[in-house]
């Protein structure tokens, strides 16, 4: 469909009682349309809009036109659309389509050596490379109301998480490529949020650990800690932040600036998990993150200092963001390359 014709479609929508055509004519030219008779005579002639006397409205067929075009813009734009032969299967559909606001974050942007990280990944997920390096970022966050959709806000649960998502990829049995994040660690301060989270077919692929969390702030610092419980070693976190917010990388950053890495690190929808010969995308619809580099003024991570993407794990830079709205799609599965 012309945009011409599309434009007419929409200016006949908004007018559901019928458009005068010597107003519709106008709308058009308005819009940059430089012949309006001829789109008018070919919605016609195409069985999309009919006139009534002076009115001009959508037949049946326009409206479903116009319905057919809405869906495949919203396709173009959609940051994880569905690809033939994906299906949807969540756990619970009214339980696990949620909503909350991360209150406050940090992401803490690793380079780390791809072979490394390949070991952690189940097949067929592999490492993304970006500047030579594979991309593990620790996201530590204050979660606000996370709630089934469509329920008050009252009825929300406040927590903290930390999720440490590597940047990979893998390659579904059509021969696509399909990018997204795969946790090799995740944590919660929330006992029950963790029981629930670890019994729901959406979380199994990276089981939560529970950990004494805290995200306390004081000026422009910003103080985070997590220490998980003993029977999860491993994920010591000390970190203080000064948040005065730069959109320049600091020195020794292989990032031009918060462009460079926005696609890479920032543009990362799908959560990723792998059984039974399918892949599972956890896809997050969310506002934009509106991140800006900050400075640690210390940072101690045991899982990069000392754990299993060490030695050759590199602290590249640091991230915050704040009131950042998301919603969780119904989970989906599609077959993997073999």
């Amino acid at each position: 469909m012309s945009p011409e014709s599309l434009a007419a479609l929409v200016a006949l929508a908004v007018e559901p009682l019928g458009l005068p055509e010597e107003s519709l004519r106008q709308r058009l030219a308005d819009a940059g349309v430089k012949d309006p008779g001829a789109v008018l005579r070919g919605l016609t002639g195409a069985g999309l809009a009919r006139a009534e006397g002076r009115l001009w409205s959508l037949s049946p067929a326009g409206h479903e036109a116009l319905r057919l075009a809405h869906d495949a813009l919203a396709g173009a734009h959609d940051p994880s659309p569905t690809t033939p032969g994906m299906e949807e299967c969540p756990s619970v559909p009214w339980l696990t389509q949620v909503q909350t606001h991360w209150v406050e974050a940090v992401s803490i942007n690793y380079a780390v050596e791809p072979e490394r990280l390949a070991r952690l990944l189940p097949a067929p997920l592999e490492p993304e490379v970006f500047h030579g390096t594979a991309w593990v970022q620790v996201l530590m966050s204050s979660l606000r109301d996370m709630r089934p959709q469509g329920l008050i806000p009252l009825l929300g649960v406040c927590f903290y998480q930390v999720s440490y998502r590597a940047a990979v990829r893998y390659r579904n049995a059509n021969g696509d490529w399909r990018r997204g994040g795969y946790f090799v660690r995740s944590e919660t301060n929330d006992p029950v949020m963790r029981r629930v989270g670890n019994a729901l077919k959406e979380f199994k692929f990276h089981e939560f650990g529970e950990a004494r969390m805290v995200m306390a702030r004081e000026g422009d610092l910003l103080t985070t800690t997590v220490d998980p419980e003993p029977e999860f070693p491993g994920g010591r976190l000390v970190g203080v932040f000064d948040t005065r917010p730069s959109t320049l990388p600091p020195a020794g950053s292989v990032w031009r600036g918060l462009e460079d890495l926005h696609e890479p690190l920032v543009e990362c929808y799908d959560a990723l998990g792998v059984a039974e010969g399918f892949v599972y995308v956890l896809t997050i619809d969310r506002e934009p993150w509106n991140a800006r580099f900050v400075r640690p003024v210390q940072l101690y991570c045991e899982y990069f200092d000392e754990g299993p993407l060490a030695p050759g794990a590199r602290l590249d830079s640091v991230l915050h963001l704040t009131e950042c709205a998301y919603r969780w799609r119904p989970l989906r599965r599609e077959r993997h390359a073999r």
